[in-house]
């Protein structure tokens, strides 16, 4: 759930989003809540032009926006699905990425598989951030092949409208990987 959330929130800021799935059916039932995203930044866009009770700070820079930059917001929201690639293959999502933010399930065992496979794929600028809200990532740096560009970074639901992250490095975590990290989270909140 906080994975789509997470992508389409960061396409909307305009960055390129590559969407790493495990199987073609897993895509297929990603893209309808993918969908379902666009459909409530529209509906919460439209909503703000009347009732300021609904601004949410995910979508704009203020509730102080005209009708106009409302309907440029709307255009952004419609272009987010252009900018997210569905994908299966490890070296496809991880070409040329500068930033990867984990979002499976809370499965060690499968945390574990899928950082030990991606490390094989990934270019050697690129960060890696799990967004686990219940597990450290001092537990999982070492898979990751890069324990100095390991961090969690932590989304609250309805990312559009509870618009906080929590950075969480560990020990071995450069303080360079933690500046990027925290910078790309105040940039998607804009």
């Amino acid at each position: 759930m906080l994975g789509s959330q997470i992508a389409f929130q960061s396409a909307y800021c305009g960055f390129n989003v590559t969407v790493w799935l495990r199987s073609e059916s897993s895509v297929e039932r990603a893209k309808p809540k993918f969908e379902r995203l666009r459909t409530i930044y529209l509906n919460t866009l439209e909503a703000m032009k009347t009732n300021p009770q609904t601004y949410c700070r995910g979508l704009a820079p203020s509730p102080d926006v005209s009708a106009g930059e409302i309907d440029q917001l709307k255009a952004r929201a419609d272009a987010a699905l252009n900018n997210i690639t569905f994908t299966l293959s490890y070296e496809e999502a991880a070409r040329d990425c500068d930033l990867v933010i984990e979002a499976i399930a809370e499965n060690p065992e499968e945390k574990i598989a899928f950082y030990i496979e991606l490390a094989k794929h990934l270019p050697e600028k690129t960060i890696i951030a799990t967004n686990s809200s219940t597990m450290l990532p001092s537990a999982f740096a070492q898979y990751t092949g890069r324990p100095e560009k390991y961090l969690a970074l932590h989304f609250a639901n309805e990312i559009w409208r509870n618009n906080t992250a929590e950075v969480m490095g560990h020990p071995e975590t450069s303080k360079q990987a933690y500046n990027v990290v925290a910078e790309f989270a105040e940039t998607r909140s804009r």
